[in-house]
């Protein structure tokens, strides 16, 4: 087994004090006061509350990471006075182990906490939509969310919509249509980035509809694209509303 990935008990002691995806978005929710706030102003500030959410998720996960690395300092000093060579060695070895393991968190976290939040974000505008169930995963490998339910898109997927949650506009996000999903609702969701006119053709090709922040839709070439839609607008169209 390889340095990195023996188990150091101290390590995964630190390690257990950062909380999981879910749990660092609820704290990330009450920190903002969304619960208090109405499904109509939820849906009014979709876009923005999206881009907020995640800068306090990400800050939230920031302190907790800084907290398992000093409880890692605590356990190593745990009942000494001071620390000899050997130990500072060791102390420096746990680090290195620890950082390792919490860029994979990170990166795990980067993955994942987006279309957390966006499921997170609809659910409280009364938008009901959810990650696929292990029976349709394999199915809708590249799908991140699906309204109004798992069990609607694996029995009925013409009722369905199908959502893929993409950070940018990178070339993957070609992968999301499969030939066996020609012609099924798929969204496309985005916060970053920049979406050329040229990747606003190859949207409309595959039959998708892309959302993105509204400085995005606001720009010349992609005005009148009815295609490409304001982040504002995915909480009425997932959902239904008119």
């Amino acid at each position: 087994m390889s340095q990195d990935k023996k188990v150091d008990p101290l390590v995964e002691k630190a390690k257990k004090l950062v909380p999981l995806v879910d749990e660092i978005l609820d704290e990330a929710v009450v920190s903002l006061g969304i619960l208090r706030l109405s499904q109509g102003e939820i849906l009014k500030n979709f876009g923005d509350l999206i881009s907020q959410l995640e800068n306090s998720a990400h800050d939230i996960y920031n302190r907790y990471e800084a907290l398992a690395f000093k409880e890692l300092i605590s356990l190593v000093k745990a009942g000494r006075q001071t620390l000899s060579d050997s130990e500072i060695e060791s102390l420096v070895f746990k680090a290195k182990r620890l950082e390792f393991q919490a860029g994979q968190m990170r990166k795990s976290r980067g993955g994942s906490s987006l279309h957390k939040i966006v499921q997170k974000l609809l659910n409280l505008a009364g938008v009901s939509c959810e990650t696929p169930h292990k029976e349709t995963k394999e199915v809708l490998r590249r799908i991140d969310l699906v309204a109004p339910d798992a069990d609607t898109a694996k029995d009925t997927p013409d009722k369905a919509i199908f959502l893929a949650v993409k950070r940018t506009l990178r070339e993957r996000w070609k992968q999301v249509v499969p030939e066996h999903m020609k012609g099924a609702r798929l969204y496309l969701v985005t916060i970053n980035g920049h979406c050329s006119e040229q990747k606003a053709e190859e949207i409309k090709e595959t039959g998708m509809v892309a959302y993105v922040p509204e400085h995005l839709k606001n720009q010349k070439h992609l005005k009148d694209k009815h295609w490409i839609r304001p982040l504002s607008e995915l909480p009425k169209d997932v959902g239904g509303y008119t």
